[in-house]
């Protein structure tokens, strides 16, 4: 079962996903990975959500505000395997 956790950045079980999207994200982005890295930083981001399936972290995305006009979408991320198995079309 899919369960779903409103949390921050601190939270561990986020920062454990984002290290394998930025792993991920260092093969697909090649010699330009450096580049596209510097907007990915995570130090405070107030609104994250965590997926959770079988209470194991699979999934994760977050929203950073810039002002209260304007957000954007930041980590979004689904384990291949979660993925797989239809994390997408739930999340």
């Amino acid at each position: 079962m899919i369960t779903f956790l409103r949390t921050n950045s601190e939270n561990s079980d986020f920062r454990l996903l984002i290290k394998e999207l930025d792993a991920y994200l260092a093969i697909t982005d090649g010699e330009e990975h450096a580049f596209y890295d510097q907007y990915n930083k995570v130090d405070s981001i107030k609104e994250v959500i965590v997926a959770y399936d079988e209470n194991e972290p699979v999934g994760c995305g977050a929203i950073k505000a810039f002002d209260e006009q304007s957000a954007e979408v930041k980590r979004m991320f689904v384990k291949a395997d979660a993925a797989a198995n239809g994390l997408l079309l739930r999340f």
